[in-house]
């Protein structure tokens, strides 16, 4: 499992700027701990735009999404014993049993009228308050199995913690990156010191290609020269053809950023970047960032100054070995893959 592990805190961090993937987050932590159901949720009484950009479930349908947001949330007798205990303000994992008995769970209409006839009723939740950003929120992560099913087990428990602080992170950086306020995006302040702490590798380029704000484990790869250099503000790869694709994604990314949500899906790119060393490549994404996503860009060591805009953003990692192109797509950084921890 520790492996499993290891490759789900990467995709935790690219559910940065991915957040459809988040699904697929609960996926795997249900295929790890034998959990049928997964949802990651709110619990805060005050529930607006932030917070329902947070959510995110699997295997859970519509009409149970519906039901519970429309009728049991406030019904919800595992969170509001949580609440109760002040369990939500903290980051914690508990398991159903410890927070309600199961003669009181079974009673209650939250299990006969919501969760029994979906297969749920075995209950292990982290909750993520962290205190400071995401105690607005009070997100919770909770896996499902069937109530006829035996507890969650302690391993299920200690993967959840080993997760807890990438989930954290990766939830305060999609809310400073996403903030909403009144349903309208509004302009975010780019701390570049929260980027520079980000294990992947990333690069903010401005509107013309230029790039604004390279962290450590960037530059660490940069510095590196096994694939990647930086000539006259732009990255560029060593080879000729991946040197082509590179600057055309790159330059596809930058024009993509005015245009609509859809078109700037549509030029979101993986690329591979060979490594001369014969180390495993480099795997980049390259995402076009939204208008009101774009800047102001502040203080950040790698330049650009007050007012700079934002157009594009690039992370990187090393690969793993024979890792293809479909395999690459959207994973985030690897930093101890192809040898030391760069920027660490």
């Amino acid at each position: 499992m520790a492996q499993a592990a290891e490759s789900l805190i990467e995709d935790i961090y690219d559910a940065v700027t991915f957040p459809e993937r988040w699904g697929g987050i609960l996926e795997r932590l249900c295929a790890l701990t034998d959990a049928t159901h997964g949802f990651l949720f709110t619990t805060a009484p005050h529930h607006d735009s932030r917070a329902t950009a947070l959510w995110a479930r699997h295997n859970i349908t519509d009409r149970q999404l519906s039901d519970y947001t429309t009728h049991f949330r406030h019904r919800d007798v595992w969170a509001n014993a949580a609440a109760a205990r002040g369990l939500l303000s903290r980051c914690e994992v508990r398991r159903g049993e410890e927070l309600v008995s199961d003669a009181v769970l079974r009673r209650s209409a939250f299990f006969n009228e919501l969760l029994r006839d979906h297969g749920m009723g075995r209950l292990c939740a982290l909750a993520l308050s962290d205190g400071g950003e995401l105690a607005p929120v009070q997100p919770v992560l909770s896996l499902y199995r069937s109530a006829d099913a035996s507890p969650f087990p302690d391993e299920t428990v200690r993967l959840l913690q080993g997760c807890a602080p990438h989930l954290q992170r990766a939830m305060r950086l999609r809310v400073r990156l996403w903030a909403r306020q009144d349903g309208r995006e509004e302009d975010v302040l780019w701390s570049g010191r929260m980027i520079d702490r980000l294990p992947m590798g990333v690069a903010l380029l401005d509107a013309a290609g230029r790039i604004l704000c390279l962290n450590r484990a960037g530059q660490a790869m940069v510095d590196a020269r096994d694939g990647l250099q930086l000539r006259q503000g732009r990255l560029q790869a060593e080879q000729g053809a991946e040197a082509r694709r590179l600057a055309h994604a790159l330059e596809a990314a930058v024009s993509a950023g005015a245009r609509t949500a859809a078109a700037r899906r549509g030029e979101a790119a993986d690329l591979r970047v060979s490594r001369p060393s014969g180390r495993a490549p480099y795997l980049l994404t390259v995402l076009p960032l939204s208008p009101e996503a774009a800047g102001p860009f502040g203080d950040a060591g790698g330049g650009g100054g007050d007012g700079a805009r934002i157009r594009g953003g690039l992370h990187r990692r090393p690969g793993r070995r024979g890792a293809g192109a479909g395999r690459a797509a959207g994973r985030t950084v690897r930093p101890d893959a192809g040898g030391g921890r760069p920027g660490r």
